[in-house]
């Protein structure tokens, strides 16, 4: 890195990349090297081709030993995702289960890059041998989860591990995107009795498999206590999920780490729920049909781009409209007229 960008320290410098062989990648997977685990993520994140194809290939050479359980912890910012994941992860493993934890820090809209800094916030789980952390960018997806991190839960899948937890940036439509990367949905919640509902659409709390009131702890106990109840009421209005399976709702202190048994037998129930009516295959099924679409989709953007006549007309509508010479309507019928001529 040359340090050209503006949004860039000039003086740092990259440390190159390890190299590995094709076969130390594939038996780095099987015995879950973290350095290895790391190196091929990161290949997912690529968006250059032979990268893409280096994954995708590992992934085809290596059989799943067990299916993991994936979970996605989503929340509004503040409610204390990364610090329950610490805690209950850190549980996880006292039970004896090897966890992979692929955290979604926020991309900035200036300088395209990520702090990927919820690794920091989880600083009991980091030194526990039965866990890999990985952070990963959003790239700027609208969900706040990369189609990429999708293909991470592959590859840890095929490591083995017990759990994945993958945690949402917890914006925008983050939730809606989640629900497709994962088996079991969990939404996090704040302490602060039934207004807290207001606040929480409808659509959200369809989508959970799990609700946890977080923070149920000290000053906020009662109001962890209230919002409980409120949040149980609520649930009993809806209908079960196109899954047959009826959301429940948990306490939880991730600081006084209170409600660990009650939530893992609660995540034990549902996975055994997904084993006795063969949920599973549908929801895999679903997730690959996510990542075939967001990745089509990405490539016939690439394709299109490729072609220099449409590339410049491209460029020129996007200067166009930075200069305010045309308005947004004009500007997509052009293009969409200049597609029409290049594909007939």
């Amino acid at each position: 890195m040359t340090g050209n960008h503006k949004n860039i320290n000039p003086n740092f410098r990259r440390t190159p990349a390890p190299q590995y062989t094709h076969a130390e990648i594939v038996e780095g997977v099987k015995n879950r090297d973290a350095k290895i685990l790391g190196h091929i993520i990161s290949k997912a994140e690529s968006t250059i081709d032979k990268d893409q194809d280096l994954v995708y290939e590992v992934l085809d050479q290596i059989a799943i030993e067990q299916r993991s359980s994936i979970i996605a912890v989503s929340g509004s910012p503040g409610v204390g995702k990364s610090t329950f994941i610490n805690s209950f992860g850190n549980h996880l493993v006292q039970q004896g289960k090897s966890i992979a934890v692929l955290p979604v820090d926020p991309t900035s809209q200036v300088s395209k890059g990520s702090i990927l800094g919820d690794k920091t916030r989880m600083d009991d789980l980091v030194k526990l041998k039965g866990a890999f952390i990985k952070p990963m960018s959003s790239s700027l997806s609208l969900g706040g989860v990369a189609p990429a991190t999708l293909l991470a839960s592959m590859i840890c899948e095929k490591a083995g591990f017990d759990y994945i937890l993958i945690e949402t940036v917890g914006v925008g439509q983050s939730e809606f995107e989640a629900r497709f990367m994962c088996d079991c949905f969990m939404l996090l919640l704040q302490p602060g009795g039934g207004d807290d509902l207001q606040g929480i659409k409808r659509g959200i709390m369809e989508m959970a498999d799990l609700l946890v009131v977080n923070k149920a702890d000290g000053g906020l106990l009662d109001k962890a206590r209230n919002s409980l109840q409120s949040y149980k009421a609520a649930l009993k209005l809806l209908l079960p999920n196109s899954m047959g399976w009826r959301a429940k709702a948990y306490l939880y202190s991730s600081i006084e780490h209170q409600g660990q048994l009650e939530l893992f037998e609660a995540l034990s129930d549902y996975f055994e729920y997904l084993n006795q009516h063969n949920r599973w295959s549908v929801l895999r099924r679903d997730q690959s049909i996510y990542l075939f679409e967001k990745y089509t989709n990405d490539i016939m953007h690439q394709t299109l781009l490729q072609n220099q006549g449409l590339k410049k007309d491209y460029n020129d509508l996007i200067d166009a409209l930075q200069e305010g010479s045309i308005s947004i309507n004009k500007a997509l019928t052009r293009f969409k007229e200049k597609l029409q001529d290049e594909l007939s």
